[in-house]
């Protein structure tokens, strides 16, 4: 696979809860981010090609925020090593400011 990649990813340490505000179906929790994008982790596979309003949930408050939204579709994914989780790759299609900023302090405090 071709390393497209511009910005480094930064792995997350803390538990991101990522929810589809859709169908508030639990989709999974967020494995490393950046402001384009993050990689998410989920116990099943996710459409791909799909536009997604999510939410993410912080474990803990940041500058009082305790989640953040955004657009996002799902680019890739694959089966995880063991077979049980899948990894999926997601592009942030629209990302307000506060969620921007909100990202921006986390990714500086990895």
């Amino acid at each position: 696979m071709t390393e497209r990649r511009r910005l480094e990813r930064h792995q997350v340490s803390s538990s991101l809860e990522v929810f589809d505000l859709d169908t508030g179906d639990h989709l999974g929790r967020v494995v490393d981010l950046h402001v384009e994008g993050l990689m998410l982790l989920s116990d099943r596979p996710v459409d791909l090609f799909r536009s997604f309003a999510l939410q993410v949930n912080l474990p803990m408050s940041l500058n009082g925020v305790r989640e953040f939204l955004l657009d996002a579709e799902s680019l890739w994914n694959r089966e995880s090593i063991n077979g049980k989780q899948y990894w999926t790759g997601m592009h942030f299609t629209n990302l307000p400011e506060d969620s921007r900023l909100c990202i921006e302090r986390m990714v500086a405090s990895f």
